[in-house]
Parts: structure tokens; sequence; C-alpha cells
């Protein structure tokens, strides 16, 4: 087949044949057929065929000219985000739709060298395209030194000439934040006269991005050293990913120990619910969850599944996740919500909703330092929640394809 190229995308995406500088939608069937009698692709790429039970399975990768089999420019096949119908499916239909298992992902990774993508452990590898971190910052001035100088750690492990910068967006704290001494140029801070929230404050900072990955970090979040590298290592074998790391929470009064982030405690790991909590599920009652081992790495907690009161969304957590730079501007998070929870989720579930495999990278980790309600009281903060609840489940209604809905002044009140 030297006059056709095959863009195969993973299960539930779509594939393409190009001749010349037109492509036509291939299904998998199609692609097949033009693929059974070569085993390798025009172009600079590498075609991995492996048997999967009866079905035989197929991914292209584009690898650079390089000797080092590891370094890999991209997945080839992106996520079908074209409306069905005259305006798309609503986010809660696509999320019912959408699978998780990313099994034709840890087959690429292995392919190259690599192992599963939830724990394998990465080499150092070049983002060309840079990576972008954003970090909303609003009256943080005692942990935000620390918070910079682990990032610049983490930041120096990338190869040479790995671009990279850091937005510290001052959300209208009162003092106004300042940086330390001694931080690599690379980081700066921009400034909001106005509280724009976690999620303004994000958007903020993505405005004034530069480059193709883009990392959302918060101001009270310690990377651990391997952070960056193990989350690019994922981004370069797909371009529609959403990586996530476990926390291991530190009390305010102790230092961030000398040690790697232990996730042990992340609600991701184990979580018990009590009836009458907080969320769009109801808990009727007790019940203890452990969505990494129940769901094998968050491979079967799509199509709409829940463990308890919690779905794929919730896995996403903004006090650190990743993913391209192209999908968060296209998205951007919703701008209604005010004060505590859950932007995240919802930002979340529209990059699922469009596509987006959400992938746990247990291999590294974060510390999270614990502080006091920034709303002030436990009160206050559970009435943020909740108001920020209703927001969340009108954006869900809302189309997968489309901008976010304004709310309207009835909305925005509650």
């Amino acid at each position: 087949m030297p006059s056709a190229t095959v863009r195969l995308a993973a299960p539930g995406r779509p594939s393409w044949i190009g001749r010349g500088e037109t492509w036509r939608h291939a299904p998998a069937r199609h692609a097949l057929a033009a693929l059974a009698d070569t085993n390798q692709a025009a172009g600079p790429v590498r075609l991995l065929l492996a048997e999967r039970g009866h079905r035989r399975v197929l991914a292209i990768l584009g690898e650079a000219d390089v000797s080092h089999p590891w370094v890999v420019t991209g997945w080839l096949g992106w996520p079908d985000t074209k409306p069905i119908g005259s305006q798309g499916l609503r986010i809660r239909e696509a999320l019912a739709a959408r699978s998780n298992d990313y099994w034709t992902l840890d087959l690429a990774a292995r392919a190259v060298g690599f192992g599963p993508m939830d724990v394998a452990h990465a080499l150092p590898l070049p983002w060309w395209a840079g990576i972008s971190v954003v970090i909303p910052a609003r009256g943080v001035h005692e942990v935000l030194p620390g918070v910079l100088h682990a990032l610049a750690d983490a930041a120096a492990r990338l190869p040479a000439g790995t671009p990279w910068e850091a937005i510290v967006v001052d959300d209208a704290s009162d003092p106004l934040l300042s940086l330390p001494s001694g931080l690599p140029r690379q980081i700066r801070l921009v400034r909001s006269d106005t509280q724009l929230h976690c999620g303004g404050a994000r958007n903020h900072g993505l405005a004034r991005s530069r480059h193709g990955l883009i990392l959302f970090c918060d101001a009270d979040t310690h990377l651990a050293p391997d952070y960056l590298t193990e989350h690019v290592a994922r981004h370069l074998l797909a371009p529609n990913l959403i990586t996530v790391s476990l926390r291991d929470h530190v009390p305010a009064h102790l230092p961030v120990p000398a040690r790697a982030p232990d996730g042990s405690r992340d609600s991701r790991v184990s979580a018990h619910y009590k009836p009458g909590r907080l969320g769009l599920a109801p808990v009727p009652e007790p019940v203890t969850v452990h969505p990494i081992r129940q769901t094998r790495g968050f491979r079967d907690l799509g199509n709409g599944r829940r463990l308890g009161p919690v779905d794929l969304p919730f896995m996403v957590k903004g006090n650190n996740l990743a993913l391209p730079a192209a999908t968060a501007r296209s998205i951007g998070f919703p701008p209604d919500f005010a004060g505590w929870g859950p932007e995240d989720v919802c930002f979340a579930a529209k990059a699922i909703a469009r596509g987006s495999y959400v992938v746990p990278v247990l291999s590294t980790g974060v510390f999270h330092r614990e502080h006091p309600p920034r709303s002030g009281s436990a009160a206050r903060r559970d009435a943020e929640l909740a108001a920020n609840l209703h927001r969340y489940a009108h954006h869900l209604d809302g189309r997968a394809a489309l901008p976010w809905q304004a709310p309207n002044p009835v909305e925005a009140s509650r």
C-alpha cells in the first residue's frame, strides 16, 4: 500500500486513510483490509500488530529519525469530536458512550520498550512543543516558595533544551504575592485585580501560556522531582490524554518529606463515603471504594460507570493534571464556578466527552500541603460546594462540542 497512509486510532475513535491530500473516514474493518498485505505503512511510522483474543489490533506510532527507540513524536489518530446531530451529544450522554479502556496505548507503550501506561517508569524524553505550568494562587504566601522550588527541581530533570514556563496567577491576594529569589527565569507572576476563583485563574494563566503541554498545579502542591518527565512520556504516546498523579497529604506544621510521595491515602486509592455526603450521586448507605484497584487504573471506569458516588471525571483533581494545550484551550474551565469545587471535575467531564482518556501516572506523585478551608470555614466551604454542584449538573446537560453555556442570572446567584 505505498500510495496510502493510514491513521488508526484507539477503540471508539475514528480511523482515516489518506491518498495524497485527501483523507476519508475508515471504519476499523476497512483499515484492517487496507493493511492486510503489508507490515509497514507509508511514511516515518511503525505499525504495531498484536493479537487480542481473536481480533487483530493495529496501532501506528510516528517516530523521530533517531537511534533511541524511546523518542516517539506522537500517536497518529485523534479523537472524534464532530457533533452528532445538529448540536452533538450532551456531556452526560457522551460520558456514557466513552470507554476509558486505553489498552491499545499500553500495547503502544510496550512496543517502544515502555510498560503499562499507569505504572511504568520512564526515561527523561524531550518534548519540543514545550511545557506550560499554570498555578492559580491566592493567599499562599507561606507555602508558595517551596512549591516553586520543587517545580524548578522537576524542570531541571527535563532533557536539555526542552522549552518550559510556569505562570503563577495571583488571584487578587491581599497582600500581593511575590516570587522568591533564586528561581529560574521561566517562572513568572501575573496578577488579577479581581478574584477569579480557581477555574478563572487557570483560564487567566492558560491564555498567557505558550507551549504545547499544559500542567495545572495548585499553589499548595509540591511536584516530585520526576513528575514532569513521567507525565511527558505518556503524552508523547497519545494526543488525547489527561494524566493525573496521586497526592500525599502533609500537615501544615510539618516540612515536606525528603522522599517520594506516598499516594496510598489518596481518595482514588481508597475512600469511604457516608450517607449525607454532598455530591451529584446520593449515598444511601456507607460504602468504601478502591478506584485504582477496582477499575484497573481507571481502564474500566468509562461509559458512565460509578463506584459508589464517584465516576471517571471525579478522578481528575485540579491540584495536578496534564493535558495537551490544544484540548485545554478549546475547552477552558467553566466561568461560573465560585469558591470550592468542582470546576476541575466539570472541566474533565467535557474533555472526556470530547475523547480524552484519563490515565493515572502512579510512577510519580505530589505532596499536598494541608491547610484550613480557604473559604474561611467548613460551613461556607460546604455552601460553596452545594452551589457549584448545581452548576456542574447544569453543565452536564450542555453540548460536549460547544462552548460553556453562559449562566443566567438565576443560576449565577445560587
